[in-house]
């Protein structure tokens, strides 16, 4: 499972936000006064942009049906991108705030399961763009791939604790949370094994 997109070139954060302004009247002047709410809201481009990468998206979102949206509400998505920038100089971590806002709802149910990485930055002054490649992550909670993971599972059968998978270690892991009794991740051993007594 893998989507393909190419969109345009995010707002920056830089750029993003502006202040929020209401008018109220004053008691003595009897005049209005554009005075700030304290609050933070998009930019006119800021929108713009948003709009955009929302429409484009949707529209190759038909083109690639094999894409699996529900899939995104359990589990984490690497986002690899290539930024075609129209000057040299631009941030490429300035932009993927409203590219992953846009998106969320989309094509993923959260941003927060969205692991995002640079993979090129070039320079494209006619046509700036990024191109994203979203595909499913390798790892399975605390376990660096699905063959880890299925072994510790396995071994996990064995265990006076495992109560046919209810056991809150394993469950634990492969939610994502490290547990103490695990040790590293890069070598997952579960130290509060205890053999299944023979019937």
């Amino acid at each position: 499972m893998e989507l393909n997109l190419i969109l345009p070139v995010p707002t920056s954060i830089n750029k993003l936000y502006i202040n929020e302004y209401q008018y109220h009247r004053n008691p003595v002047t009897k005049k209005a006064e554009r005075v700030p709410t304290g609050r933070r809201i998009l930019s006119k481009e800021g929108r713009t942009v948003k709009a955009q990468i929302q429409g484009r998206a949707r529209v190759q979102l038909l083109e690639q049906p094999h894409w699996d949206y529900e899939w995104t509400k359990e589990n984490f998505v690497y986002q690899d991108a290539v930024i075609y920038f129209a000057r040299r100089g631009s941030d490429d971590n300035n932009i993927y705030k409203l590219l992953n806002d846009s998106l969320e709802g989309i094509v993923y149910d959260n941003d927060s399961r969205v692991l995002v990485r640079t993979q090129r930055i070039v320079y494209d002054s006619t046509n700036p763009r990024i191109e994203v490649s979203i595909k499913p992550v390798e790892f399975v909670g605390i376990f660096e791939n699905r063959e880890i993971y299925e072994e510790f599972s396995a071994k996990c059968t064995g265990c006076s604790r495992y109560r046919n998978g209810g056991c809150s270690i394993l469950k634990d892991s492969i939610a994502g949370t490290v547990r103490e009794e695990i040790g590293s991740i890069h070598n997952p051993i579960c130290e509060s094994f205890k053999e299944k007594a023979a019937k």
